[in-house]
């Protein structure tokens, strides 16, 4: 679960004008379970007036191609994310558990999170695939909980902890273990050389 051809990055001002042409197709149906048509402003003012932080989703070559969130509980360390791959024509290759690995990595190795948790209407079969893919543990099953073409779907609700996360992930996944060792090398030498004298201290 460690190597990505999507990155994240910030979203601007100018991205609601394709964020807003998502909310108005079947993706966003997908990844909320609402109806939505919201205009560029519209967009803007929802990122500026939720709880929720968001990343624009790119491929390698810098194509736009969908949106994550991710949203701090009251509990300290608890997360809750979301994704959507926008362009349709992106669907079912993948981009949309990749988008999502690159963003909990984030939140485990950027902002010390514990509990990472996930949840879809079970209408979605990409996302209950992804729920299925062993990555996250199921926790349960959310009756009722979507109202979608004139009935109601159940939802799904797991979770990935923090222990559970790095066990999957490959050691020295960031950064190679031959540098990190060669980075060290470097600074026992520096040391042998220049040894570090406490402060207040002489080398007398």
């Amino acid at each position: 679960m460690n190597k990505h051809s999507v990155t994240l990055a910030p979203i601007t001002g100018s991205d609601c004008e394709i964020i807003s042409q998502w909310t108005s197709s079947k993706a966003w149906v997908y990844a909320s379970g609402i109806r939505a048509h919201m205009s560029p402003a519209d967009v803007e003012s929802f990122f500026g007036r939720v709880d929720d932080e968001f990343l624009l989703v790119c491929t390698d070559d810098g194509q736009a191609i969908g949106v994550v969130s991710w949203k701090q509980t009251d509990t300290p360390g608890n997360y809750v994310v979301g994704s959507m791959i926008g362009d349709s024509e992106m669907w079912g290759a993948g981009f949309g558990l990749e988008s999502v690995i690159h963003l909990v990595g984030m939140l485990f190795d950027s902002r010390n999170a514990h509990r990472v948790e996930f949840n879809c209407g079970v209408f979605n079969k990409g996302a209950v695939e992804n729920f299925c893919s062993g990555i996250m543990r199921i926790e349960g099953i959310l009756r009722d909980y979507y109202f979608l073409d004139g009935q109601y779907y159940d939802a799904l609700i797991g979770s990935i902890l923090r222990d559970e996360y790095y066990a999957m992930r490959e050691p020295s996944s960031i950064v190679p273990s031959d540098e990190k060792a060669a980075a060290r090398l470097v600074l026992e030498e520096f040391i042998k050389k220049n040894p570090i004298i406490p402060h207040g201290g002489s080398d007398e």
